[in-house]
């Protein structure tokens, strides 16, 4: 649905003002992003990098600003306090000029999460393991299966990512893999030594009723942080609460504040699996990129279920993608997946324009029999998947440059071509298995073939 309204955006002659934290979506479809903070309106043009550019600038110039008025009331203030005969001396200018610029206010120091996560226990070798696993909600007379024949392994330090539509079945897999409920089919095993640490798509582990340090300590000063003991105090200020605000009731927290104290509150008991279902939808951009920096950092496994596509992009090293005719296991994050896919989709829409041409009339010789393949395709047919297999890798090669920070540093200048050498190679790999396709369409028409 994201995707469909992208395209349509794109084309649509009008203007669109639209309010979101999907960084993903802001980076397709915004010409101009309104930056909302500490009271202020900031209007940064283009895209959300180009606003994370702009931004960035616009902080190092107000904290080089800042430097330069302290430097200047220290000085001042030296002379200030040099006495009162050396103050009858000076300029009555000077003194105005010093407390008109004491009186300036300092740019706001922008408050980060410190979200960290308990180092996980030791896992064994299997963390989830399904095997040909199915879950039907219908009955045996009237079937209704949310999937099936699914095969899919999590081990230690993977981090998988499940995407659908809504209703399709996402939170029934996670149910699935922890043990909660049975395959109708097939087989499901959570590891022995699993400890889960659970995010639930509704925030219902929030009793809602007490205040900040009742749902983190149940009251106590202290908190158990995996096996360590921290003051609560100080561990609600690293999820931006004030002692101030320690005692404020939890039903009066907006939604970003509650998807904080949620995380607070779970993310402190440790474990070495860790389950999170949409938490991304109410954490600002702030916290989203500090529970990214925490779960990459993180030991254990994770297992997370969400839209946001640019966060599935920075934790993701595997993808289960609920789509219409079944569900795909595909390694890599969300952009390989969805190159992947559309690979796929090419390569199907291939197939099926060469069975269409296949079928017309004009591919049928004079005697009606479809048509063979001519020895130059024959030829190209036994070697196409040595091709493809070198296009491949060469996408590999291109695409393990481009992610090693060092080459990036060393190569700068040569980035941007090797931008377009990569997109050239995707669309070649793609266009070689579109042939593929093709060929084998011919030669499975045809039936077998003798040399000529």
């Amino acid at each position: 649905s994201i995707r469909w309204l992208e395209d349509y955006l794109k084309s649509f002659p009008g203007a669109v003002i639209f309010v979101t934290h999907d960084r993903y979506f802001l980076d397709v479809i915004a010409t101009r992003i309104i930056e909302i903070d500490q009271g202020k309106a900031y209007s940064h043009p283009g895209n959300y990098t180009a606003y994370l550019e702009s931004k960035a600038i616009r902080q190092q110039i107000a904290g080089q600003t800042e430097r330069r008025r302290q430097r200047f009331l220290r000085t001042e203030l030296e002379w200030v306090r040099s006495g009162v005969k050396a103050r009858g001396t000076k300029s009555r200018h000077r003194m105005d000029q010093f407390y008109a610029v004491e009186g300036l206010e300092a740019p706001p120091e922008e408050r980060e999460m410190d979200l960290l996560i308990p180092p996980a226990p030791d896992l064994g070798n299997v963390v989830v393991e399904l095997e040909g696993a199915g879950v039907n909600v219908g009955t045996a007379a009237h079937p209704r299966w949310l999937f099936r024949h699914l095969d899919f392994s999590l081990r230690p330090g993977q981090c998988t990512g499940i995407v659908g539509r809504n209703g399709v079945g996402k939170t029934t897999l996670l149910k699935l893999c922890l043990g909660q409920i049975q395959p109708t089919e097939g087989t499901a095993e959570t590891g022995k030594r699993v400890k889960v640490n659970y995010i639930d798509q509704t925030r219902m582990q929030l009793d809602g009723t007490g205040s900040l340090l009742d749902e983190i300590s149940d009251g106590n000063e202290k908190v158990q942080f995996g096996n360590q003991t921290l003051g609560a105090r100080a561990y609600l200020r690293r999820f931006l609460f004030n002692d101030q605000r320690i005692n404020e009731r939890v039903d009066l927290l907006s939604g970003g504040e509650r998807a904080r104290l949620m995380l607070a509150k779970v993310l402190k008991n440790g474990g070495n699996l860790i389950v999170l279902d949409e938490p991304t939808n109410d954490l600002d951009l702030q916290s989203l990129r500090m529970l990214e920096e925490a779960v990459a950092d993180f030991d254990g496994s994770v297992l997370v279920v969400s839209h946001d596509r640019y966060f599935l992009d920075r934790i993701c090293d595997q993808i289960i993608a609920f789509e219409d005719n079944g569900v795909t296991v595909q390694a890599g994050n969300y952009s390989y997946y969805l190159e992947k896919r559309q690979a796929r989709e090419a390569a199907q829409r291939a197939q099926a324009a060469a069975y269409a041409q296949l079928n017309s009339p004009k591919q049928k010789s004079s005697s009606g029999k479809p048509r063979k393949l001519t020895l130059a395709e024959r030829k190209e047919l036994e070697s196409i998947e040595g091709t493809i297999l070198s296009a491949e890798e060469e996408v590999s090669k291109l695409e393990s440059q481009l992610n090693d920070p060092e080459f990036q540093a060393e190569n700068f200048n040569d980035i941007p071509g090797l931008v377009k050498k990569l997109e050239a190679a995707k669309a070649k790999t793609a266009a070689l298995y579109a042939r593929w396709e093709e060929l084998e369409a011919v030669a499975g028409s045809a039936g077998p073939q003798t040399g000529s």
